[in-house]
């Protein structure tokens, strides 16, 4: 798996007792497959504090905290990390693709949680920050305890573009409303009247860490019609298989 070296699962299991009286505190304990960056934890913290975007990540009905957190100063990979506070339980995070952080000073954000491939539970689309005409995004899911990057089939090391590439060759990433991932990238024709335009619809993997091959649309439209009949273009563009930001 290519993402073996740039995820780090956080877990801080935070015991509360039910019902708990007035002065009693909450004990943290902090598990991590390899050493964290410098301010990770205090990083991730501070992001689920501030965040006020519920979802159900895991899939069992309960809302969970979201959060991309952001460490504007650091190297990378430190730099940018998601992060998810599960209802009831432990908090998770992990590093966004060390070549696809955000630029400095710039942080990361949440920019949807579609619920591709049908499931109960919402992935995560986070603009990286990484892009200064574009949304750069990478997706990620909750499975098996920690959260995982998937792949997705556009950029090399697995992220792609939401909405980007000026006016000539503009691109824009959806879903469907049965949950499959739509990419498309389209071409201003040299008379500048219309667009010629390329549109994959990727069906999600069964185990939801990858997509399987798409389904290809192509057209050629109106460039006043664009927006209209890919909307993709123009956005929002996770409402149809998610009640989540766009």
């Amino acid at each position: 798996m290519r993402y073996r070296h740039i995820l780090m699962p956080l877990v801080l299991m935070v015991l509360v007792a039910a019902g708990c009286g007035a002065g009693r505190q909450p004990t943290t304990q902090v598990t991590t497959a390899v050493p964290q960056c410098p301010h990770q934890q205090a990083v991730v913290a501070g992001a689920l504090h501030r965040s006020h975007l519920r979802v159900d990540v895991n899939g069992d009905g309960q809302p969970d905290t979201v959060a991309a957190a952001s460490d504007p100063g650091a190297a990378k990979p430190c730099r940018g990390f998601v992060a998810v506070r599960v209802f009831g339980g432990g908090v998770y995070a992990a590093h966004l693709i060390p070549d696809a952080v955000p630029i400095r000073g710039v942080r990361a954000r949440i920019v949807g949680v579609p619920r591709l491939g049908g499931r109960a539970a919402a992935d995560i689309v986070v603009d990286t920050g990484a892009a200064v005409d574009a949304v750069l995004a990478q997706l990620f899911t909750f499975t098996g305890e920690r959260l995982r990057a998937v792949h997705v089939p556009d950029q090399q090391d697995g992220s792609f573009i939401v909405v980007g590439g000026g006016l000539m060759f503009p691109r824009g990433a959806g879903c469907t409303r049965d949950g499959r991932l739509i990419l498309s990238h389209a071409a201003q024709t040299a008379d500048r009247q219309s667009f010629r335009v390329t549109r994959r619809t990727y069906p999600l993997q069964p185990d939801g860490l990858g997509f399987t091959q798409p389904e290809v649309t192509r057209a050629t439209v109106p460039v006043n019609q664009l927006g209209v009949r890919f909307p993709e273009f123009v956005g929002p563009h996770w409402r149809a298989c998610s009640g989540g930001p766009s």
